[in-house]
């Protein structure tokens, strides 16, 4: 880090105003997680058999602010980071493969990233501050997600000071930066030279372009550098793109997926992006200017020329398709189902309904186990019915009405 310097990142204020909307759209799911996490010694069965990594958490009483609400949702959920295994909800085990490098929470020395030129401004778009669930823009729901998985670093003071446990899923930071357009550049380009940026203040980086997001929000980034095999000498990880025609570079090697890229901060990550971002002025790579404008841009100059000059065996870790690319609507192309990281290219309208999946799939359980276990079930199996009365039924009468059966007369939940 000596050996160059730079602007810290604290210095480009993030929008901020939008984060409302979360606090919009979760409000009313708000009393009723607070109520279903305190006590916080009380976990449903069904609940601890979904998710088996359980952890008691104490809640600040009558606060119910958005970071308040995430943590009742996540908090005694989170996977372990040292965990030696996952289970995800197809039931399929994902097991670590060595011993676990991580052990402790990185926090704050991860910055989740995103990165736009455009204003966004616009009805449904994130920076509008009338934000609403109906009529928001998918890439709004995808950074929110991101927001999410997340903390700014004023909420994440604030909890640290009060001794709360992380506000937001993990206490990583969080920044969203508003960047400059070059002037002849096709717009994703300015991802490049921000991320080399964002390596100057953070030792990890994970940017993420607005239709990509974590399946898995209580899973830890900490527990995929594990899987995943985030070693010393590792700059980037990148996802490989399916096996279609358009995915090839001009060496007949599938490109790598620029959309979703965790980078470790080192001397020489910060020369491998400076390469990258100057690669159209071809003082390095003759031939590179064409993918200024030309699709698939910067992916297509990295792919092309970059991480053939960053070789080195673990310069690039090269991640599965199948687990940090594509979707499940995308699984006909080459597998790439996006086990633990969706990136939705298939269909963006996709985005806004896996947002609202990345919350349910955890409040639904919760909801249900405490639906189950209070006392409003009133069972009346015990008698029959005659006209308008209720009578009471035989024993023998009871031990036939005990064995199962789906009900007379009755469609299949009404269809």
């Amino acid at each position: 880090m000596a050996d160059y310097s730079y602007q810290s990142l604290a210095n480009i204020g993030p929008q901020a105003r939008w984060r409302r909307v979360l606090l919009i759209t979760m409000i009313p799911m708000a009393l009723a997680l607070i109520y279903y996490s305190h006590p916080s010694t009380y976990m449903p069965s069904k609940f601890q058999s979904q998710f088996p990594h359980t952890q008691d958490i104490s809640l600040p009483p009558d606060d119910i602010s958005m970071a308040t609400i995430i943590k009742a949702l996540y908090g005694p959920i989170l996977h372990p980071i040292d965990a030696p295994n996952f289970t995800d909800e197809d039931g399929e085990v994902h097991r670590l493969h060595d011993e676990p490098r991580f052990k402790q929470s990185l926090g704050k020395r991860v910055l989740i990233l995103d990165i736009d030129s455009r204003p966004l401004t616009g009805e449904g778009q994130l920076m509008n501050q009338d934000l609403k669930w109906k009529g928001m823009r998918p890439l709004s729901a995808g950074m929110l997600s991101h927001y999410m998985f997340g903390t700014s670093a004023r909420e994440y003071t604030r909890q640290v000071e009060q001794g709360w446990l992380r506000a937001q899923i993990h206490g990583y930071d969080y920044k969203f930066i508003s960047a400059p357009d070059y002037a002849d550049r096709w717009g994703t380009w300015v991802k490049v030279p921000m991320m080399k940026e964002a390596l100057k203040t953070h030792d990890y980086i994970v940017f993420m372009d607005s239709d990509v997001m974590f399946h898995y929000p209580h899973v830890p980034l900490e527990w995929l550098l594990n899987y995943w095999n985030m070693t010393d000498d590792t700059l980037a990880m990148m996802s490989i793109d399916p096996n279609e025609s358009q995915n090839y570079d001009e060496r007949g090697n599938r490109y790598l997926n620029t959309g979703f890229v965790i980078a470790k901060q080192s001397k020489r990550t910060q020369e491998m992006y400076k390469a990258w971002a100057e690669c159209p002025s071809e003082t390095r790579y003759k031939g590179c200017a064409r993918w200024k404008n030309d699709w698939a841009h910067e992916q297509a100059a990295f792919g092309n020329y970059v991480r053939y000059d960053f070789d080195r065996p673990n310069d690039i870790r090269v991640l599965p398709c199948v687990e940090a690319n594509g979707a499940p609507e995308a699984v006909n192309r080459g597998g790439c189902k996006g086990v633990f990281v969706r990136h939705f290219w298939v269909d963006k309208g996709l985005v806004a309904k896996n947002l609202a999946d990345s919350v349910m799939q955890y409040f639904l359980p919760r909801l249900h186990d405490q639906y189950l276990s209070s006392d409003h079930i009133i069972d009346a199996k015990g008698f029959k019915l005659e006209g308008a009365e209720l009578i009471e039924l035989t024993e023998k009468e009871k031990e036939e009405a005990r064995k199962p059966g789906e009900g007379k007369n009755q469609k299949d939940e009404g269809f």
